[in-house]
């Protein structure tokens, strides 16, 4: 009787636990749908119009004239971005995976080439623009070299069919890959909350930006203990992997909705 009761315990613990993954991801998804459509509406209709000086409005120093590497490794890393958000949550979605496998197997293709083809540009861009501090710089040089080896993961473990392995590593990508995002909103979040404490907006720099150059992998720090939860026998482990999760799902989609209202939505 016992047994049965903590196996039970277990099963509903799990349910707990996957709901609250599933209702991460669908927020993620929609936050990174609507950063998409904002990427796309100001540097697309930029272009469109030959007014590719106006990106320097939303990226520093993005478009330079007579520099054309530095111009070239900006329309890279934002054309990169379009297949990166775009593409990113549609290669988790189970049933996209197991209806459509040619399409997942093409798209994820595509998203590792992306991601590291951006994360190559972006940081030359930085390294090669006058913004944030050495933290920040530090900070994203640790995403490159996290994009390129969970990406060699992904691939290495996808080829020899460990797809549960391979799933893992996707994930891990997703999160570095995400970091950027995560950053914005985590950003939005704290000006709404404190008024902008530990962030000088012109100079971008500050001591909450340094911790963001590092706090941004927080949600990869997440998702190793949701894999820990997972694993666990104790339906207590799981039960507040679960609840954190939904907790931190709603401080997501506060950020989420702040950056749209305030940092967003106003271009359009």
């Amino acid at each position: 009787m016992g047994t049965f009761i903590q196996r039970s315990a277990i099963a509903r613990a799990n349910a707990v636990l996957r709901g609250s993954a599933v209702m991460w991801f669908s927020f993620a998804a929609i936050g990174q749908w609507l950063f998409l459509s904002y990427v796309v509406w100001v540097y697309g209709s930029s272009a469109w119009r030959g007014a590719l000086v106006e990106w320097n409005q939303h990226l520093s120093g993005a478009y330079q004239p007579g520099y054309t590497v530095n111009n070239v490794a900006a329309i890279a890393h934002i054309a990169l971005t379009v297949v990166i958000l775009g593409g990113g949550p549609l290669q988790l979605i189970p049933q996209i995976r197991q209806r459509f496998a040619r399409f997942h197997r093409w798209l994820g293709r595509s998203y590792l080439l992306a991601v590291v083809s951006t994360a190559v540009a972006g940081m030359y861009l930085l390294l090669n623009r006058e913004i944030g501090g050495l933290a920040f710089t530090a900070g994203f040089v640790i995403q490159l070299i996290l994009i390129v080896g969970f990406a060699w993961m992904a691939i290495s473990r996808a080829r020899r069919r460990q797809f549960v392995e391979h799933r893992r590593w996707a994930l891990r990508l997703f999160m570095v890959a995400s970091a950027v995002w995560f950053f914005r909103i985590i950003l939005m979040a704290w000006l709404v909350v404190t008024g902008g404490v530990g962030v000088d907006t012109e100079t971008g720099q500050g001591p909450f930006l340094d911790f963001m150059a590092f706090g941004q992998y927080l949600p990869l720090l997440l998702l190793e203990l949701y894999f820990r939860a997972q694993s666990s026998d104790s339906a207590v482990h799981k039960l507040v992997m679960g609840v954190s999760i939904v907790l931190l799902t709603l401080l997501m989609a506060a950020g989420t909705a702040a950056a749209f209202a305030f940092m967003w939505l106003p271009a359009f």
